[in-house]
């Protein structure tokens, strides 16, 4: 992996006694140009250690002994590993985590690129620090700060994961397109997955009764009750063709 070097100016040195114990997923709501430029000034007070562009390049901020000023504030977190002292006060996550920018906004669609540039280095974070690659050590800034919606509503952070652990999983399923576009209702609760199978979290569930359109199918995903049947909607989710009953051949 080529890391581009970019320093801050914006980190304490050290991280009081703690080493890192979980990454946090940050979105830049920029460019990585200029994330550059606003983390080497000393009057933004911010940093991360790294940051991910569209194209998957990867930039360091702030060495990973140290501690980058990017998850220092904390509102109503949903994290379950958040550390508190034996007084049971919060300790600052920015001395046990690493943070990753990534480029773009809230509502920007995250390409393959980027995905695989930050399962890379998480692989790679992960080996050095001995971080597991779950969704307990994997976290959104959301998840410390309730007030930002920071990194977005388009990441899937589970995909992240499970490239990190899987490189080769990002290789896109090759599918058959249907001559127009299928439709389908549930017949029971579905989830709509980011893979043709069960390996990873759903990225939602569907109440029987929904109306599904596809575009395409693969007849090798998993095979679950004996059909590996699978179809892919426009916004490339799969799910499971043994859960719908057909309004339209394909």
């Amino acid at each position: 992996m080529k890391i581009v070097e970019k320093p801050s100016p914006n980190f304490n040195p050290g991280r009081r006694g703690y080493q890192p114990e979980a990454i946090v997923i940050h979105i830049m709501e920029g460019t990585l140009p200029g994330t550059d430029n606003w983390f080497g000034n000393t009057q933004s007070k911010v940093s991360a250690h790294y940051g991910i562009g569209l194209d998957g390049a990867v930039h360091r901020y702030v060495q990973e002994k140290d501690t980058a000023w990017h998850a220092g504030r904390i509102d109503k977190p949903s994290w379950k590993l958040i550390k508190r002292t034996s007084g049971n006060l919060l300790v600052n996550p920015n001395y046990y985590t690493i943070g990753i920018e990534h480029e773009g906004n809230a509502n920007s669609d995250w390409t393959d690129a980027m995905y695989q540039g930050s399962a890379e280095l998480f692989a790679a974070i992960s080996s050095r620090w001995n971080i597991k690659l779950d969704r307990d050590h994997i976290v959104g800034h959301h998840e410390i700060y309730s007030v930002k919606t920071c990194p977005g509503f388009k990441v899937d952070i589970s995909k992240l994961i499970d490239l990190a652990v899987n490189p080769t999983s990002g290789t896109k399923t090759s599918y058959r397109k249907v001559m127009t576009n299928g439709q389908a209702i549930t017949t029971v609760s579905l989830n709509i997955r980011s893979l043709p199978g069960t390996s990873l979290p759903p990225l939602r569930s569907v109440a029987p009764g929904v109306l599904l359109s596809y575009v395409g199918y693969t007849d090798e995903g998993e095979t679950v009750h004996g059909n590996s049947t699978w179809y892919l909607d426009s916004s490339n989710h799969w799910f499971w063709s043994g859960g719908v009953k057909h309004l339209q051949p394909s």
